[in-house]
């Protein structure tokens, strides 16, 4: 249904924003376990069944993502800006892509799992994403703050161990995989913080110090390193963006 509307949307087809209540959970397969996060057990990559753990928790992540795509698209459609102004259709063209790449991960992440004899739903998962997505739920900045220049970039810093530890077992395919949806992430970021410096910039509010501030007030703990510099930059996330909120040297 996603690439679906997303073709429809880049066609024209589609060409307002509607309004709408999105669900206060998205639905879930009965078949899917969910437990709280920290509870799950993400396999690091040394055997056969720990790469399907590693891959089924990162095909959960993506399915969150999906929906986090839709909702900050519905959950926002009447944000008026502090100057009075609507979002720009850009802003929903750029989360319309988002929706369609974190489509194109899940499936290429469920086909890698059924290649290796396993389906997604055989091991539990959780829904951590999802509640960050409710403890922003009121404040475009904070989700834009928590989940894409957070959560995402938080993917883009364990990516490259993610990636050695398929490599070192010949995992080609899931490589591939991985690579794809690395470089479709940078962009996710890129998007997030595009979004957040452009509000906070028509807002007139200064873009670093409310970044940490959302951060501080919605994300428990400290950003822990080590981080992706490369690719965090690559997204247009320096280094004063995230290390202030690294926890001090004791």
């Amino acid at each position: 249904m996603t690439l679906e509307v997303q073709e429809r949307w880049n066609s024209g087809e589609i060409t307002e924003v509607g309004q709408a209540t999105p669900p206060v959970q998205p639905s879930r397969k009965e078949n899917l376990t969910v437990l709280q996060p920290g509870k799950i057990k993400r396999g690091k990559g040394g055997t056969q069944a720990s790469r399907i753990a590693l891959l089924h928790s990162l095909a959960n992540i993506e399915q969150w993502a999906i929906d986090l795509s839709w909702d900050v698209i519905a959950r926002f459609s009447s944000v008026r800006l502090d100057t009075g102004e609507p979002l720009p259709r850009q802003f929903f063209s750029d989360f319309v892509k988002v929706a369609g790449d974190e489509a194109k991960h899940y499936h290429l992440l469920e086909t890698r799992i059924t290649e290796l004899d396993s389906f997604f739903g055989a091991l539990p998962v959780h829904n951590g994403l999802w509640q960050s997505a409710t403890d922003t739920s009121h404040n475009l900045l904070a989700r834009l703050a928590i989940v894409h220049m957070v959560h995402e970039a938080r993917g883009l810093d364990v990516h490259p161990q993610t990636l050695s530890r398929f490599a070192a077992q010949g995992d080609c395919s899931s490589v591939e995989v991985l690579e794809v949806i690395y470089r479709d992430e940078i962009t996710h970021v890129a998007a997030g913080l595009r979004w957040f410096t452009y509000i906070c910039s028509q807002e007139e509010r200064d873009c670093l110090s409310t970044f940490h501030d959302l951060v501080k007030q919605h994300f428990k703990g400290y950003l822990k390193p080590p981080f992706n510099t490369e690719g965090r930059k690559t997204a247009g996330m320096t280094e004063e963006w995230y290390v202030p909120l690294v926890k001090p040297p004791s």
